[in-house]
């Protein structure tokens, strides 16, 4: 299938892209690729999320985000799923195989999801291992399965996605037990699909990026060094402070003349939630710890990590404070910023430019660094 924009708009934003410096970390600007206007939405974004915005729809969903705020779990999980369990990419990458396994953890069978060029090579590859996002609740492999064979298809390493399980069905650890198991076993059967257990690129989005990072935190402390690179997109790396970052509006540049739309978003979005902390979700007692909110961990001795995200993702403020944190705990880090963006935009490959330069980006920082 075709992409839905031209090549000429993944072209003006390389074009146009330069680096600024916030409070002493270098982010890379990724700009609207039509417009330097400031303080607007990308018209590609802002599409996506006019049905939800405006008219009976938009009604539906308000209702459906204030009904959350009575803090019932159980219903709150299943209106993000309803959300978030959606395909919003199109296929545009081919010559990439798919092969369905299950790793044992305990009694629990995980299912993974194993993805290969067609072209094939003598060599070992690279392995990119993703791990979907969806509030530790929702999403599933088939939201990001185009992600990865983007991935593949782009720089010939072999991609493995997990299923872990989800809360609060399966309260903590559960998911990220699962996520750690199936990266040991990556690190152990690499070989036998074509990859380098010694060249593992951990990667994930939003919830999946707080397993991917802290997955990493386990592995550096064990000492097993399995991770080689981390590639977060707009991951939770703060639960316990989630709910005061999103009160913050101070640190977005809005225009006056989309000020009423970007404000929807950014309550649309972060009030996705509800009043339902990760950690209720999670069934944690103490979300500061850690493994559940990595930005209050130590992170000094962590792998090169590139993290990503869209101007107006309500996790920006945890985001940019995680890889400030990284900077000066010694780690490399790339950042980048998405203009007119907000949260969960790569998993519309071949719908919007950013999520295919954001995949691109992810491949060359893998490439460079495992």
């Amino acid at each position: 299938m075709e992409r839905k924009y031209s090549q000429q708009l993944l072209t003006s934003m390389l074009e146009r892209q330069h680096v600024i410096n916030e409070n002493g970390l270098d982010i890379l600007i990724k700009p609207i690729p039509e417009t330097d206007e400031p303080g607007v939405l990308d018209p590609r974004f802002y599409q996506s999320m006019e049905s939800i915005l405006k008219g009976f729809k938009g009604m539906l969903v308000k209702m459906m985000l204030k009904g959350s705020r009575k803090k019932n779990i159980q219903k709150s999980a299943a209106q993000m799923r309803k959300m978030m369990n959606g395909v919003n990419s199109i296929p545009i990458t081919e010559g990439v195989d798919v092969r369905h396994a299950t790793v044992q953890n305990g009694d629990v069978a995980v299912p993974v999801r194993i993805y290969t060029s067609q072209k094939k090579s003598g060599e070992l590859q690279p392995v990119f291992y993703y791990i979907h996002g969806g509030g530790f609740v929702a999403g599933g492999p088939e939201v990001v399965e185009e992600m990865c064979k983007l991935v593949v298809a782009n720089t010939g390493c072999v991609s493995i996605q997990v299923d872990y399980r989800l809360a609060p069905e399966n309260p903590y650890p559960a998911g990220l037990d699962d996520c750690y198991t199936v990266l040991k076993w990556i690190y152990a059967h690499a070989e036998e699909f074509n990859g380098d257990p010694n060249r593992i690129c951990i990667s994930g989005d939003s919830a999946g990026g707080n397993l991917a990072t802290v997955c990493a935190m386990k592995d550096r402390d064990e000492g097993t060094q399995m991770v080689k690179a981390q590639a977060l997109l707009y991951p939770s790396v703060d639960a316990a402070g989630m709910q005061e970052h999103m009160q913050r509006r101070d640190v977005y540049e809005i225009s006056p003349s989309q000020e009423k739309e970007i404000r929807s978003i950014l309550d649309l979005l972060s009030g996705g939630l509800g009043t339902v902390g990760l950690g209720e979700y999670l069934g944690v007692p103490d979300d500061t710890i850690p493994h559940v909110s990595p930005l209050r961990g130590d992170l000094k001795g962590m792998p090169p990590v590139i993290i990503l995200f869209g101007e107006y993702d309500f996790l920006r403020i945890e985001d940019d404070a995680y890889a400030l944190k990284l900077k000066e705990s010694g780690v490399k880090v790339k950042t980048v910023r998405y203009k007119g963006l907000s949260h969960g935009f790569a998993d519309q490959v071949g719908v919007t430019p950013q999520a295919e330069d954001s995949l691109i980006e992810i491949g060359n920082f893998m490439l460079e660094n495992v």
